[in-house]
């Protein structure tokens, strides 16, 4: 349980821990901001988790998944206008989707166990751990890409951003591919004699640029297109911007 807890914690909050930060290198927000996100967003996974039950049923019993993809594709729509025009309202959706995405699952994980005296102790040596690796790993990654920003601009964290963003419609591939919208196809390639998904480095790449040591065909189109997508976008409406200015 105590390892169990561990992994669980990593799982569900470094991917918000990660955007936060690749996004706050990019445009610093006040803490006001942030401390706002934070806050509305562990409520709203709260009311989230509550309202799954029901929304659960919607759709052949395929509502939460629905949500869930739709979450994926709003993230990466907010992340994009977020980079774009530096919008408060799009860092704080994005930040807030993404914290009721990843920590509703957690809780619905705490509230599962937490009853149990035999497993509390665990749950909670395991959650308190998980959470100072994750703080701890996100400190040295703001110094780290706050370093390289300094050293040589916006755009090594932009393309951060695009992978990291790209990494949101993956998720969204694979809820799409537990309801039979889409049909999984064989690996392309296998690296998990290199870098295992499971292994600490491939926990740790996965949350930050959606690594898969077995994608298929269709997760490796999106995930190239996603992020060319991006990028253009990133590079082509603030240039017709400016030239309408001018």
């Amino acid at each position: 349980m105590l390892i169990t807890s561990l992994v669980v914690s990593l799982n569900q909050l470094l991917p918000i821990a990660i955007l936060l930060v690749l996004l706050q290198v990019f445009a610093k927000q006040s803490a006001h901001h942030i401390w706002f996100c934070l806050m509305f967003g562990v409520a709203m996974s709260f009311l989230y988790m509550y309202s799954a039950l029901w929304a659960s049923q919607w759709f052949d019993h395929k509502g939460l998944e629905y949500i869930q993809i739709a979450m994926c594709i709003a993230i990466f729509i907010a992340v994009l206008v977020f980079v774009i025009q530096q919008s408060v309202t799009a860092f704080n959706f994005a930040i807030i989707t993404t914290i009721v995405m990843y920590l509703s699952h957690y809780v619905i994980y705490l509230n599962s166990f937490w009853k149990n005296s035999d497993a509390a102790e665990s749950l909670f040596i395991g959650t308190f751990l998980g959470s100072g690796i994750c703080l701890s790993f996100c400190v040295l990654l703001y110094f780290f890409v706050s370093g390289v920003k300094h050293r040589f601009g916006n755009y090594p964290i932009l393309i951060l951003i695009a992978l990291n963003s790209a990494s949101k419609l993956l998720v969204a591939l694979d809820l799409a591919s537990q309801i039979d919208l889409i049909t999984n196809t064989n690996p392309i390639w296998d690296l998990r004699h290199w870098i295992s998904e499971h292994s600490e480095l491939g926990r740790v790449l996965r949350a930050l640029i959606g690594y898969e040591a077995t994608p298929d065909l269709t997760t490796v189109l999106t995930y190239i297109a996603s992020t060319a997508l991006f990028l253009i976008f990133c590079y082509v409406i603030p240039a017709s911007i400016s030239k309408e200015r001018v």
